[in-house]
């Protein structure tokens, strides 16, 4: 495996698990008080507690893990995923592309590993905000790492 192409998506993966967070309502959000000003933060929905939850730890635990599986899934996007399956053109890579790696994210991650760590039914398979967000991380990773590539063919 080339390391710099491992490399290549750390950030990307980073970026896109942070939005993945923020679409379901699980990312870390500022908390204000009656003024307006910023008094704290808070994590969001229970589900970075159920992913913390799978090593003993707490929702904040559960945050900083998943941004780690993030960057884990970008970089193994760049140096497997984009050098083994390429559709053609950028723009299919990023939206088929994005599609298939985000569903096998859904499978392995949210329906596997998660539920087998935590003690859940494992492959329930349901059709939730999990699953559309685990569709957009894909298609984000695949836009952040393609578009120069997509921005070559216009």
């Amino acid at each position: 495996m080339n390391n710099e192409a491992l490399r290549k998506g750390i950030v990307p993966g980073i970026i896109a698990g942070y939005i993945f967070l923020a679409f379901i309502g699980a990312g870390m959000v500022p908390v204000m008080d009656a003024e307006g000003a910023m008094s704290g933060m808070e994590m969001g929905n229970g589900m970075l507690d159920m992913v913390g939850g799978m090593i003993g730890a707490d929702a904040f635990i559960g945050f900083i893990l998943h941004i780690i599986i993030s960057a884990i899934a970008g970089a193994l996007y760049t140096a497997v995923f984009v050098d083994n399956v390429n559709l053609g053109s950028a723009l299919v890579n990023i939206v088929v592309g994005g599609l298939i790696y985000g569903l096998i994210w859904w499978i392995v991650g949210g329906n596997i590993i998660g539920p087998a760590v935590s003690g859940g039914d494992v492959l329930q398979l349901s059709i939730d905000s999990s699953f559309f967000g685990h569709i957009i991380f894909g298609h984000l990773l695949a836009f952040i790492v393609m578009r120069d590539a997509l921005m070559s063919e216009e």
